[in-house]
């Protein structure tokens, strides 16, 4: 069963007076429990592509279909759909507030959409990804890189969401702490079967995560990999990235 169906989508951006095409007739699906990933240079249009499934831009053409719900151009995603669909952001740092204590960032979420036992699933959370519980206590500057990516992995599963969007969620940190991320990514989608889209330009950490992947060039999807062609390295041809 497909949870995300994209057909020819559509995004553009006004900049000073000219219209920029920032993803142009793409077409994808992604199935229930797998992981699949958009690859290719920066500017492509992949994490454009990301930002519309969050409900982060809102402004685009096409056909969309989320957890078998058609969602449309200027929807605010609200209810079951904005819980079941989790954004991880490329650095962690900035997507926490500064002056917040985790505590605070994590239990927000919670707080909004009415949960009980606040201190009890934050303190879940941190052990699932890891973390001590008196991280809560924390601000993000007394985190390293890897932590405070891992308080973000922990805020998107909070609300315990079927789909999760990672955008280049290694890319910020030092090679000895991404395997330790990447690993903890695919422990946490085997035991909550969730589904993942991941953005990145790393063909290393596309091939560990991914049962699909697609290349993007210039807004466009030029080429499709199969689990196989990953295994054989195909998406390392000459020019694919």
């Amino acid at each position: 069963m497909a949870l995300i169906e994209i057909n020819d989508l559509q995004v553009s951006f006004h900049q000073q007076g000219v219209i920029k095409t920032a993803v142009e007739s793409v077409s994808f699906h992604i199935d229930e429990g797998e992981t699949f990933s958009l690859i290719g240079a920066s500017g492509c249009g992949k994490s454009t592509v990301l930002r519309v499934l969050a409900g982060l831009q809102r402004e685009w053409r096409g056909e969309i279909t989320l957890l078998g719900q058609k969602i449309k151009p200027q929807q605010r995603f609200t209810g079951q759909l904005r819980r079941d669909v989790q954004m991880v952001f490329q650095d962690p740092y900035s997507s926490l507030h500064p002056q917040h204590l985790i505590r605070r960032t994590l239990g927000e979420p919670l707080k909004i959409h009415g949960e009980k036992n606040i201190s009890a699933r934050i303190e879940e959370a941190l052990e699932q990804v890891g973390l001590p519980t008196d991280a809560a206590n924390r601000y993000p500057h007394q985190l390293s890189g890897g932590q405070r990516q891992r308080i973000a992995i922990a805020r998107a599963l909070l609300l315990r969401p079927k789909i999760l969007l990672l955008d280049e969620p290694t890319s910020a940190l030092d090679m000895s702490v991404q395997a330790e991320i990447l690993n903890l990514l695919n422990r946490l989608k085997r035991e909550h079967g969730m589904t993942y889209l991941l953005v990145s330009h790393d063909s290393d950490v596309i091939a560990h995560m991914s049962e699909r992947a697609a290349l993007m060039e210039n807004g466009h999807i030029v080429r499709q990999f199969s689990r196989d062609d990953l295994r054989q390295a195909e998406h390392l041809l000459p020019g694919s990235l």
